[in-house]
This record gives structure tokens, sequence and C-alpha cells, in this order.
């Protein structure tokens, strides 16, 4: 059986002459059949019209023939959820999750100053925690994972879904090599709920990591260069094809 991926990706120009520069509006990733291509994509385009963030200039939809037998299937991480009372003490959690798990003395101090420099960012920083170097090779656009979805999944529906999209990405991302942790807050104003997530850890589902109406999100990859080489890491988020088991 052959897939299709289909690729969305909306923004809109904001500023004038020399300070102008795209905003991010919408996202979407799929990999489906080729019964379903022609609504998932009446569905991406009905997702970035409408979002919250506001109308966009600009819509590009990619269509990619994707063979079965270069897929992956991989178990999606475990899910856990943290209640907090407070964005703050939400991120409080989630830079102590992520002290842990790079395994580094006060690694932690570093986080919000890493966490505001993704907010401007199309994709996710790549930083290394052996040498404490940035390692996207454009440092403006990120890293992003694509070429992911839910296995069986059969939902044309265009309104986001944050919960499964997230347990896809995370769960692809932690199988990434060199990874060692994910850390995500979404810039979607109306949901301030975020994750940190790793192979160890697994999908940790903190309730409020921002204030409502924040569009300030961001995501770091938390990558350990004495695993993998950097080419590898990106190689693997970018082009592999995998589909996640979210019902095991």
């Amino acid at each position: 059986m052959d897939y299709y991926s289909l690729k969305m990706r909306a923004s809109q120009q904001i500023g004038e002459g020399d300070q102008k520069r795209e905003q991010h509006i919408s996202g979407a990733e799929r990999i489906v059949s080729r019964e379903a291509v022609e609504a998932v994509c009446s569905a991406m385009a009905r997702r970035a019209l409408t979002h919250s963030k506001g109308d966009p200039d600009f819509i590009n939809i990619k269509i990619e023939k994707v063979c079965e037998k270069d897929i992956q299937i991989l178990k999606a991480l475990p899910v856990t959820r943290v209640d907090v009372d407070s964005w703050q003490q939400g991120l409080s959690k989630a830079f102590e999750l992520i002290d842990q798990a790079a395994e580094l003395k006060d690694f932690r101090k570093k986080l919000p100053d890493l966490l505001r420099e993704t907010f401007p960012m199309r994709g996710a920083m790549l930083y290394d925690i052996a040498t404490g170097e940035r390692l996207e090779p454009d440092h403006n656009r990120g890293v992003r994972a694509t070429y992911m979805d839910a296995l069986r999944s059969s939902d044309v529906d265009s309104q986001k879904n944050h919960f499964n999209e997230a347990i896809v990405l995370a769960t692809k991302v932690a199988n990434a090599p060199g990874m060692v942790a994910e850390l995500c807050i979404s810039d979607d104003p109306e949901y301030v709920t975020g994750y940190v997530a790793s192979k160890e850890l697994g999908y940790v589902r903190i309730m409020k990591m921002k204030e409502v109406g924040g569009e300030n999100g961001g995501r770091i990859f938390l990558f350990d260069s004495r695993k993998a080489t950097a080419e590898e890491c990106i190689e693997y988020l970018q082009k592999n094809k995998v589909l996640v088991d979210t019902q095991l």
C-alpha cells in the first residue's frame, strides 16, 4: 500500500520596510492513504484559514508519495499528566525534568534564556549538551521534525488536536540518534499545555506552561554529540518516515 505525506504551512507578513518579516500562523503534518488525500488537504486549508493567530498571506500544501516499506512503526511514549496551579509552577517543573534528563550541574539556570531564543523560530533549537553549542544549520529556521502521523489515523477534522499531534511528534523525536530530551510550549494563544519528553521520561504533559493569550512558544531538542552526529540526528528528524502506534 502506498501512502502520501501531506504538509501544510501558513504564514503572514508583519512589519514594514526593513522590519518586514514572516510570522508563522499554522502548520500540520500527516501521512495518509490515497483515498484520504483530498479530504485531509481540504481540512488543512480550513485550519490555516481559521487559526486564532490571524489570516495567512501564504498557504502551502505539499503532497508527496511515500512507500509503505520506507515507513517505521514506533510505539507511542507512555503518558504522564502533571497538574499545576500556575504557569510559573509548570515551567519550573519542566525545567526540573530537563535538568534531570541532561544530567548537567546547574543546567536549569540556562533553560529560560534558551527557551526565549526559540520564540521567533519556525522550528526547534538543537542544543548540544556536550559542548553547549546550538547545532541548527539555520538558527532562524531551526530544525523541524517531519514525515510522521499516528498509525491507523483517519481524522480529517480541520481543528488541531494538540495532544494527538504532540505525542506523535514527541515519539519520533525521542527515537532520533543522540536525542536526550525535548521541551515544548505551543505558540497557539489559547493552548497553555506543554510537555517534556524522552525515552526515559516518556511524554510528561504539563497542563499549564504559559498565560492564556500568550503567543510565545518554543521547542528545544536536547542532543548529545557523544552519542551521534548532528547530521545523523537531523537526517532522522527531517527525512525518516514514521507512524506512531498510539493504541498499544
